[in-house]
């Protein structure tokens, strides 16, 4: 009889993450990093709207046929001043 974990499976007799659980570990970081942005009044933007943090990584989390692209914008002194995620699809 096998036992599973809650968080693992069995793949080729060997545990394994469960997918939907390392998804959601992966976006924590960049909402942390994008919540920090927007701490420090940074904009964000996803596909030319304003977005929040939560909306951007949930976005990058389940973009199918392509990936989203991040372009830095800086204000005259060099800081960033804006962060704009736009969807870029695989050809």
């Amino acid at each position: 009889m096998l036992v599973f974990s809650e968080n693992l499976t069995r793949k080729g007799g060997q545990d394994t993450s469960n997918i939907s659980q390392v998804k959601k570990k992966s976006v924590k970081p960049l909402r942390r990093e994008l919540e920090s942005y927007r701490d420090k009044g940074i904009e964000l933007y996803l596909n030319g709207a304003p977005s929040t943090p939560k909306k951007i990584a949930k976005a990058c989390q389940i973009a199918e046929d392509g990936v989203y692209m991040r372009d830095y914008t800086e204000d005259e002194e060099g800081h960033i001043a804006c962060v704009s995620f736009d969807f870029i699809r695989n050809t």
